[in-house]
């Protein structure tokens, strides 16, 4: 295997890092929606371009929201504009790093078109997916609870693991926004928020969530959420081409993934030079097992992959993944939700090549970024683009009777 060295960084026994991102303040559920889908539609330009642009129509299809309201959609923005993110970042002696920013800048709604800005700083921040997972858009469209949606974000990139580990009750409240003063009774926030939130993620998610409690004194103090695949979720998940199947399925994508690094970004290195991603794996597994890498294993398998001129991998090159955890109990399933998703997913699996770029069309047409698009397909290549088409593309199949 050829010899490829990265940059030099400091090694560093590293006894404890943990990264936790939370929004001061409680988001509704439009709200924490429209955080997400515009991060989804910046994400590829986050740090290339200063504005980012949206058709107003687009992004009300992706909310699941009537286009039409546009007061209470420029009510939310102005809500998020502002809120806050915080970021802590706790190191080993319980020290604690603190930085926060308006979740965004600036934004306008000028002749259909939505606008927005972001903090030089957030920017760099949302484009390390070490830091942000991106969540499926389809799969958020299903949600109706603003504290739902937010505990599935906070568990979503725990699916790996499977676990969040044991976290504070406080520090809950404080990353699902259940700040009002009923829920400091314990009893009344795990009735009203997190028994609801567990039930509708795992009715309508890609997730599977379990509480676990720990008690000091017969009194909850820590609550960690286990976490698994919904066997359910292919029919919410996006229409995959092969090759993307294959990426999933491939050694380089695993390995990357456990380490930490974001799906979206695996996929991406693994595209453009496959060779090189699973040696950049193997490199940061053996520096993790000999305790060199100072800072989180995602975050540094990225500086490998981008920025070193060579690669050394020695060893035989094998990867460890912990054992699963017991699957939690499913609850009842919404069947009529269930069976409106299967009979769209149908639909579309069905669309002959005409239909598929008629729709396609229709999309670009209306403002959607279509970059990638390749009509000899009828579908787009860029990850991204096509996580936002196909939101739309179900919600339009969708409205359209029989």
């Amino acid at each position: 295997m050829p010899n490829i060295k990265p940059l030099a960084l400091p090694p560093s026994e590293l006894k404890k890092h943990v990264a936790t991102v939370h929004v001061s303040g409680e988001l509704s559920l439009l709200e924490r929606k429209i955080v997400n889908v515009l991060l989804l539609n910046a994400f590829d330009d986050l740090l290339t371009k200063k504005r980012h642009t949206l058709p107003v129509g687009i992004l009300c299809t992706m909310l699941g929201f009537d286009s039409k309201n546009y007061d209470a959609l420029k009510r939310a923005l102005l809500k998020v504009m502002s809120t806050p993110i915080s970021f802590d970042l706790l190191h080993d002696g319980g020290k604690t790093d603190w930085e926060a920013s308006p979740l965004i800048a600036y934004a306008s709604i000028k002749n259909g078109l939505c606008s927005y800005e972001y903090s030089d700083w957030l920017a760099g921040k949302l484009a390390n997916p070490d830091i942000y997972t991106l969540i499926n858009i389809n799969v958020q469209r299903q949600f109706s609870g603003g504290y739902a949606l937010a505990l599935y974000e906070n568990c979503l990139r725990f699916k790996r693991t499977g676990s969040t580990g044991w976290i504070p009750v406080e520090t809950w409240r404080r990353l699902l926004g259940a700040d009002a003063s009923m829920y400091d009774e314990f009893k009344h926030f795990s009735a009203e928020v997190i028994k609801k939130a567990v039930k509708e993620i795992n009715q309508v998610s890609n997730i599977l969530v379990s509480p676990e409690y720990k008690r000091e004194a017969r009194r909850v103090v820590q609550i960690r959420f286990l976490v698994e695949d919904n066997p359910q979720k292919s029919m919410y998940d996006n229409e995959e081409d092969e090759e993307q199947k294959a990426i999933r399925e491939s050694e380089a994508f695993r390995r990357l993934t456990l380490l930490g690094v974001g799906e979206r970004l695996a996929i991406s290195w693994i595209q453009q030079e496959p060779d090189r991603a699973l040696q950049t794996a193997i490199y940061v597994e053996e520096k993790a097992k000999s305790k060199q890498i100072r800072g989180n294993a995602g975050g540094y398998a990225r500086t490998v992959f981008e920025k070193a001129a060579r690669i050394e991998v020695g060893g035989n090159g094998k990867g460890q993944t912990e054992p699963a955890l017991p699957r939690p109990t499913v609850v009842e399933k919404d069947t009529s939700a269930e069976e409106r998703s299967r009979q769209t997913t149908a639909k579309i699996k069905s669309l002959t090549l005409p239909e598929k770029q008629k729709f396609a069309e229709e999309y670009m047409a209306g403002g959607g970024k279509g970059n990638t698009y390749q009509p000899e397909t009828g579908t787009f290549k860029n990850a991204l683009e096509r996580t936002a088409y196909t939101s739309w593309l179900r919600a339009k199949i969708a409205s359209v009777p029989g």
